[in-house]
């Protein structure tokens, strides 16, 4: 466990230079309209409240989203001497709307702390956001095989095991879907096998540069919405 946790303050550490990133504020702005945009056209909630970055790397979504309106976020990571899967989170029970785990979730070996933590500080009705690989070994094409390739990465999940999960810990299931930005929310609106299909599928991700957007979006990504029951 030693060694582990020395490998996650590094990790953790080479985040905090990512803020410091030509276009990573702008990056973060199209992660905030694509969670605006599928709050608003399929979970049919503005996105908007108090908002929790839960595993905050360098913080510059929490930066962003203190820039709009009807938002205030915070964010905590491991900087702070949080350990996810042993410490109880420093906020009050009931204190946000949302809660963001962005590629935090396959860094824990046991989520059972950090989502029960979860559970008490967001609101009745609440929803967290899940971004993470989906490892789907049934499915070699859409499967994020890449995933062991992170030092850090430690237990994958699939559209099928983080529902199981979640609802373990009383979560319901609101959306599970490809992880991808500036894409029309049709998209979302398809079978999600399907979805995971156009994410490998297209050819280019969205940093790409001088490429037609309908080309961009390649992911293996899912991005999963559960409500706090």
């Amino acid at each position: 466990m030693k060694n582990l946790n020395t490998i996650t303050k590094a990790y953790q550490k080479n985040w905090q230079k990512k803020i410091l990133d030509k276009g990573r504020i702008e990056s973060q702005n199209r992660v905030y309209n694509t969670f605006a945009k599928l709050f608003s056209k399929i979970i049919n909630t503005p996105f908007q409240g108090m908002i929790l970055d839960l595993g905050c790397g360098d913080g510059s979504l929490v930066k962003v989203l203190n820039t709009k309106k009807n938002i205030t976020a915070e964010g905590i990571d491991i900087d702070r001497g949080i350990n996810f899967e042993t410490d109880e989170l420093p906020f009050k029970d009931n204190e946000f709307d949302i809660i963001i785990m962005y590629s935090v979730v396959e860094h824990i070996h046991n989520p059972g702390n950090i989502f029960t933590e979860a559970k008490r500080i967001l609101k009745p009705g609440g929803k967290i956001i899940i971004i993470t690989s989906n490892f789907d070994l049934s499915n070699l094409f859409t499967c994020d095989r890449s995933f062991y390739c992170d030092p850090t990465h430690v237990q994958p999940y699939n559209f099928v095991s983080i529902e199981y999960l979640m609802k373990l810990y009383k979560f319901k299931k609101r959306f599970i879907g490809l992880w991808t930005v500036n894409k029309s929310s049709f998209l979302w609106r398809l079978p999600t096998k399907l979805q995971f299909y156009i994410g490998a599928l297209l050819p280019f991700n969205g940093q790409a540069k001088f490429v037609p957007s309908f080309l961009k979006g390649k992911s293996k990504s899912m991005m999963c919405i559960f409500e706090n029951e």
